[in-house]
């Protein structure tokens, strides 16, 4: 058995100064004291963070600790290195030489004084206890696995079904002179494993007096395979709207050609990234010996609290503010600070895994369209199809820098755009927002090019520029096709806007330009080898140019129960057009209130508005408006709205709207009317839309609203209800809710659809309803209980509740001459109990117009007549009962005796 020694060495510190100069220079030490230079071997207590590693020899002298068998260790503090490894060679090196002991941060012996207990190492270190023998070890944070810490990457829910999921929209509008109907459809099918099939499409109907035709475009119509959790290949049809997503990589560029192809397509993927991980900006590890209370602060502002277990612990930054500053993180162990330690920390708000992302493809151009047309006009041209090879790649030069390049061939014409991406967090106590720069330039063999150039910052106020300028095929050649795959158009535009708070005021100054330039089908004057500022010299007819600036200023204030926004701004317009050159201003107020839900769960909305705008170029105009919203529902399932206004005296409109949210869809209907008072006529128009999705799979077919977004998954939830008893009631409810798929109320024997969207983390709650205003209480039995999700494209999760309806009864029984009913037994009862004088409480599942009652052998049935009820509580009051026959019985009670 290992001895457990407690050596104390204090009275050796006293003598050290004494002999030290003896032991150093070799002399002889006096008898009794030469462990003052060889040190003695004790077993030591070894923890790290907190935890007992075991009991260990070791060689203590003045000054170091050594230990005897140093692999024993290293591999009992069953830390992340592969043996044979440099960086495990070079830790048991460590282990093997003598440690300094720091004696000095022992808590115990330095009345627990500010920083005691820990240690900050790059490699290994102790903190050597002789008082209990112990040697608490400290090694690099990253060597220690998080305490608690979630992971980068998601894992697909198990357990799931391949299924059909499909989301569609309609929407229709109508006045007296057209008609127009447009349909909208994506959807996932999910295929083996990992692989779905996504499509998405439309149908436009237009119809008016000269106009008449009908168009059907398939913009994707796709079979993609993941490949684990980075990578992905896929064919078919497919535009580029995954690659500047997640689903894709998240690549963007802004004047490459990457329309829709027929073809193949690999490349890498951010579709499984944890964002709530990936957007915490640079880790804060702080490493406890036991349970402490972390206080961060950034200077004097206290950006979290948190309450840790010993371990390695990386603190939630997903609320820390954006920018690069240092965090001061005090360590409290029992309301007691024993340390602070101040770490750098940057947090852009990007979104990336640390790896290069990429893709690269290959097929025809796509022709998408199908268009059909009773006019005169030739409406049925397509484009020819041709051969094209794209690719592009995005990689983090370092923290802050982001490069992307993409090429593409097509038409045996060669294109290429670069881009960088700056974003950085300033320090500053003037400065402290996050500045973001992205530039990018474009060019063509054939001579097109373009660049890009945004600038953005926040800090209380915000700034953004925005500059795209595009010379492609159109500014040389009057004969390019407005669908030519690679002709990125001929113009120029900046957009600037400037938001500060000003006194409780927010102000916005805004800019913008455009120019847009087209040559004349007759043009021939264009010189190639000349600028393209000079070629159009000679083309100033085919130019247009406008700019305009504009100062806003809003304000919103409460007043007895009100909102009151006022409104002021001007603006300056110039262009090409003299006839469009004008200035103006314009002022308004609103004023609104709204009404709590009452207990219908009916809430309102009242606002009033007028707006006055003065311009040189027209009269003054005084518009004004009065509308009244009312909703229902928990969720404002249900709204209906009235809207009059009007301009001056020369017009008045009215519409009035109504929307419908439920399982099932949500509907639009809007009727409008206008009248001007000039011509005297009316001008009416309707519109409506229609969304909603469907699933389909081997647990059927399920109809809900309309989806988040697309590639689609679902999760499906049906409740089964007491099979056994026919009179069972199904108005209990329960409440049923899923992250970004929405919330609804359930009964017995019914089925629902919850559209979420692919690759993203969500939660499916199923709980007993608080409600009981239809006067009974749900009971579940199975399927109750939160789950978290993370479902793949085309997988629908099925979720099987099975329920009850309770009811409670409370009376008193008795026969027809006044006996009570004592030690009976209800047979159509859950729960059952009565006393002498036949006062009784019975729980029933099914909403009861007999109670069956069983007492000495006879059987009686007795009428409910119910005098007055609460919640699920009815009080049936003194009920007679008479003899009843065998025969006489349910069939479900008599199966019963």
């Amino acid at each position: 058995m290992k001895p457990n020694l407690k050596v104390s060495l204090c009275f050796l510190a006293i003598h050290c100064a004494l002999f030290s100069n003896l032991a150093l220079a070799g002399s002889d030490v006096p008898p009794g004291f030469e462990e003052l230079v060889s040190g003695q071997n004790v077993w030591l207590n070894v923890n790290l963070l907190g935890q007992s590693a075991g009991l260990f020899e070791a060689n203590v002298t003045l000054e170091t600790v050594q230990f005897k068998e140093p692999q024993s260790v290293l591999n009992a503090l069953n830390l992340p290195l592969k043996a044979g490894t440099p960086d495990y060679q070079q830790m048991l090196t460590t282990l093997s030489a003598p440690l300094a002991r720091h004696g000095n941060l022992v808590c115990g012996s330095n009345a627990n004084a500010t920083g005691c207990g820990y240690l900050d190492t790059d490699s290994l270190a102790l903190i050597y206890d002789e008082n209990n023998s112990a040697a608490d070890v400290f090694v690099s944070k990253k060597l220690l696995p998080e305490s608690g810490g979630k992971t980068l990457y998601y894992t697909p829910s198990t357990q799931t079904e391949n299924a059909l999921i499909h989301q569609q929209t309609l929407n229709v509008a109508a006045q007296d002179d057209y008609q127009s109907l447009s349909l909208q459809g994506s959807g996932a099918l999910g295929i083996l494993t990992n692989g779905y099939v996504g499509f998405d499409w439309s149908l436009d109907s237009y119809k008016s007096d000269d106009s008449d035709n009908q168009t059907v475009s398939v913009d994707d119509f796709y079979f993609r395979q993941n490949i684990g959790k980075r990578h992905y290949v896929q064919a078919g049809r497919m535009d580029s709207r995954d690659l500047s997503s997640n689903l894709g990589g998240n690549i963007s560029f802004s004047q490459l050609p990457l329309n829709a192809i027929d073809g193949l397509r690999a490349g890498s993927s951010l579709s499984y990234l944890n964002l709530a991980e990936a957007s915490k900006g640079s880790p804060l590890v702080v490493l406890l010996s036991s349970k402490s209370r972390v206080d961060a602060y950034r200077g004097n502002q206290l950006l979290g609290t948190f309450y840790l277990n010993n371990g390695s612990n990386t603190l939630d930054t997903g609320n820390f503010p954006s920018g690069s500053y240092a965090v001061t993180l005090r360590i409290y162990e029992n309301n007691q600070l024993v340390r602070t330690d101040t770490q750098p920390f940057t947090k852009t708000g990007g979104i990336s895994d640390g790896h290069m992302q990429w893709f690269i493809q290959a097929g025809e151009t796509a022709d998408n369209k199908v268009v059909s047309s009773n006019n005169n006009d030739d409406d049925n041209n397509s484009t020819s199809r041709k051969p094209v090879v794209q690719a592009g790649a995005r990689l983090s030069v370092f923290a802050e820098l982001t490069a992307t390049a993409g090429i593409a061939n097509t038409d045996n014409e060669n294109y290429g755009e670069t881009g960088l991406q700056w974003t950085h967090g300033f320090n500053g106590k003037l400065i402290d927002g996050v500045l973001d720069m992205q530039a990018s330039v474009f060019g063509g063999t054939e001579g097109s090019r373009g660049n890009v150039e945004q600038i953005s910052y926040n800090d209380g106020f915000s700034l953004s520029v925005y500059r795209n300028a595009a010379y492609g095929k159109s500014c040389t050649s009057a004969d390019v096709d407005e669908n030519d795959y690679a002709d990125i158009g001929c113009y120029e535009s900046v957009n600037a806007t400037f938001s500060v708070p000003v006194k409780g005021w927010s102000a916005s100054l805004g800019y913008t330009y455009n120019k847009n330039t087209s040559l004349s089908p007759d043009s021939s004057s264009y010189d190639p080898t000349k600028p393209f500022e000079d070629n159009m010299i000679n083309n100033t007819e085919s130019q247009s140019t406008s700019n305009t600036l504009q100062l806003s200023m809003n304000k919103s204030f409460n007043w007895k129960k009100m909102t009151i926004t006022t409104r002021f701004g001007t603006y300056r317009r110039q262009s090409s057009s003299d006839s469009d050159n004008d200035k103006g201003v314009y002022v308004g107020f609103s004023l609104s209130r709204n009404t709590p839900k009452d207990a219908q769960l009916r809430s309102s909305n009242t606002s009033l508005s007028t707006d006055y705008q003065g311009s040189q170029n027209g009269d003054g105009q005084m518009t004004y408006n009065a509308s009244q919203n009312w909703d229902w529902g928990s969720n404002n399932e249900r709204e209906l709205g009235i809207d009059i206004g009007g301009t001056d005296t020369d017009n008045a409109n009215a519409a009035i709207h109504g929307r419908l949210n439920s399982q099932h869809g949500e509907g639009e209907l809007t009727l409008s009317d206008s009248y001007n008072n000039q011509q005297k006529s009316h001008e009416s128009a309707v519109t409506g839309s229609y969304s909603s999705s469907i699933a389909v799979s081997k647990s059927g077919f399920f109809l809900g609203p309309g989806g988040a977004g697309s590639p689609g998954a679902a999760v499906a939830v049906k409740v089964k209800g007491n099979e056994e008893d026919p009179d069972a009631a199904d108005d209990a409810l329960i409440d049923v809710s899923v992250q970004g798929g929405g919330a609804t109320q359930m009964k017995q024997n019914s089925k629902a659809l919850f559209p979420v969207t692919g690759f993203e983390e969500g939660k499916v709650s199923v709980n007993e309803s608080r409600d009981a205003s239809n006067g009974s209480q749900a009971s579940i039995t199975q399927g109750a209980g939160s789950q978290n999700l993370f479902l793949l494209p085309g997988k629908m999760k099925l979720r099987e509740v099975t329920m009850e309806s309770h009811y409670t009864y409370v009376g008193q029984l008795t026969t027809a001459t006044g006996i009570p009913l004592a030690n009976s037994t209800m047979l159509n009862a859950t729960a059952f109990s009565i006393s002498e004088d036949g006062g009784f409480t019975a729980e029933m599942n099914s909403l009861a117009k007999t109670l069956y009652v069983s007492s000495n052998h006879q059987t009686y049935q007795c009428a409910v007549t119910i005098k007055s009820s609460r919640d699920v509580v009815r009080y049936v009051g003194k009920t007679l009962c008479k003899p009843a026959q065998f025969a006489d019985l349910p069939e479900y009670i008599r199966e019963m005796k």
